[in-house]
């Protein structure tokens, strides 16, 4: 047993870093909720690539270069379920109120075209953060958070 986590360690320990950090494009699975590609209102993958961020539905793969993205934006929808006074009757919980998690991605057109594109992808609660910090380490973009209204103070 001795042998076996000393061989263990040994092979951990000599692991280039190089063979750790590479990874493949990392996917999330998310819905399309509207934009410019050509996609259904359906389940789509996001992925992210060495230079790219891929958005993936069935057949089709749309590949977008990470450094023609212009805008991150972020936000939350807060809705009543069905059933939802039932369901507040155990307090500090909100078991009534569903949470939707949505990531807008901006981007330039293609061969130096003035036209924008953009796509809104609705994440669950767990692919959301994960996604969005990727994102925004990918690009060197901060996302906008769209549910903070920002405020003018005058004096």
């Amino acid at each position: 047993m001795k042998i076996l986590s000393a061989f263990l360690f040994l092979s951990i320990a000599l692991l280039p870093q190089a063979a750790l950090a590479k990874k493949a494009a990392t996917g999330y699975p998310a819905t399309y909720a509207g934009g410019s590609l050509p996609l259904n209102h359906h389940k789509v993958r996001a992925a992210l690539g060495k230079d790219e961020v891929i958005f993936m539905q069935g057949g089709r793969r749309i590949g977008v270069p990470v450094k023609s993205i212009t805008e991150i934006s972020c936000g939350t929808e807060v809705r009543r379920r069905l059933g939802a006074s039932v369901l507040d009757v155990v307090p500090l919980m909100h078991l009534g109120e569903s949470e939707n998690r949505y990531i807008g991605v901006a981007w330039a057109g293609a061969n130096g075209n003035s036209a924008r594109a953009q796509v809104l992808l609705k994440l669950s609660r767990g692919e959301y953060r994960g996604f969005l910090a990727a994102l925004e380490q990918a690009t060197g973009i901060k996302a906008v958070d769209t549910n903070q209204v920002p405020t003018v103070v005058r004096y």
